[in-house]
């Protein structure tokens, strides 16, 4: 129940990047009491509809429609007139009904549920909500008065008692609604917000053309690596594009790019989950890989070479084949930029040594 009740809220709540958390909080909270209240008013205009009660009925239908005016008022963030108005329809329904046909049907608790929204939901100031107060307050006593001195106008026989039952669920509902729904809404927001805010750090962390991880985030690892993982082996890899400049000189840096994003989820597939993948420089990629020696490492990483040497990239009406030359080496977890330099220096050696190879 909890998980639909955030759904709705979600797909209710302005993303307006402006908007401060209280503000999303108002709004979450000021359409819900006008959807309740909506609610509300269509059961007693119906009611009254099947009861014969026809000036209550018109009563009625008007507030409705007033309450869906309160849909468009909390959607343009018009808090105070929202406020207003509907604490003054629910007086003037609550006296008009009392006069009519009597209060013995519990109708007092539209004040009172109506009492708890001005506690509750901050619309306004304290000094404009102080005096809704004091108008429900008013409102109360002037109940009394209508109990004490007036007969009803009309009776409406055993329907008084279905009324009185349902306005007794109106503000037992009402109630729990008002104490509980604050606490889903903030841990809604306060949910959004985290995830923004994991997702503005993976933005941070991995490079915009690839999704790999890129350097900023290379820190992070490495730190991690150096603090938890001191029983683990590793291998670190250094993998470079063999005549990149050359291609992106003759096709054009979108084909290069293509090239990129292509070979980066290519490395991904091939490679294990436990795996990480940096796009280190402009076409070079350095590679962790985790629970393996040097010589597992080579067959691996020789087999990805040997893969890629086959695999034809389609780009813009071209077919090209890209070959790369790796070097790799076991990772000192107490020194890895030194091991990430030494890998990079076997790469430079496969390069000499003519390309499309791994060195070890």
């Amino acid at each position: 129940m909890r998980e639909k009740l955030e759904k709705f809220l979600y797909r209710h709540l302005p993303h307006d990047e402006h908007l401060s958390d209280d503000e999303k909080y108002l709004f979450l909270i000021s359409f819900l009491a006008s959807t309740y209240a909506i609610s509300m008013q269509f059961f007693v205009f119906v009611f009254h509809l099947f009861t014969g009660v026809l000036p209550l009925f018109f009563l009625y239908l008007g507030g409705f429609l007033i309450d869906i005016l309160l849909f468009w008022l909390v959607r343009k963030y018009s808090y105070l007139q929202f406020g207003i108005l509907l604490t003054t329809v629910v007086i003037v329904e609550t006296l008009v009904s009392a006069i009519y046909i009597g209060t013995d049907n519990f109708i007092i608790v539209y004040l009172i549920v109506t009492l708890m929204m001005q506690i509750i939901i901050p619309y306004a100031s304290s000094r404009v909500r102080a005096l809704m107060v004091l108008a429900l307050w008013g409102s109360m006593v002037a109940l009394v008065m209508i109990n004490h001195y007036l007969v009803p106008i009309r009776d409406i026989g055993d329907a008084n008692a279905t009324l009185a039952f349902f306005n007794i669920h109106l503000a037992f509902f009402g109630t729990i609604i008002q104490l509980t729904i604050g606490n889903v809404i903030w841990d809604l927001i306060r949910n959004i917000n985290q995830e923004k805010l994991e997702e503005s750090i993976n933005q941070a962390h991995t490079d915009a053309l690839t999704g790999l991880f890129n350097r900023r985030y290379a820190d992070t690892f490495f730190n991690k690596l150096s603090t938890s993982h001191l029983d683990e082996e590793w291998c670190v890899a250094m993998v470079d594009i063999d005549d990149f400049k050359v291609l992106n000189d003759t096709h054009g840096h979108r084909v290069g790019d293509d090239v990129l994003r292509f070979l980066s989820d290519f490395i991904k597939s091939k490679l294990r989950k436990t795996d990480v993948v940096f796009r280190w420089g402009g076409e070079e990629f350095l590679i962790f890989l985790k629970d393996v020696n040097a010589a597992i490492a080579f067959r691996i990483l020789d087999k990805l070479r040997g893969k890629l040497e086959l695999e034809d990239i389609e780009t813009h009406d071209k077919i090209l084949k890209v070959t790369v030359t790796i070097g790799v080496c076991p990772l000192d977890i107490s020194d890895i930029e030194q091991s990430i330099d030494t890998c990079d220096h076997l790469m430079y050696e496969g390069k000499a040594a003519g390309k499309n190879i791994v060195v070890m």
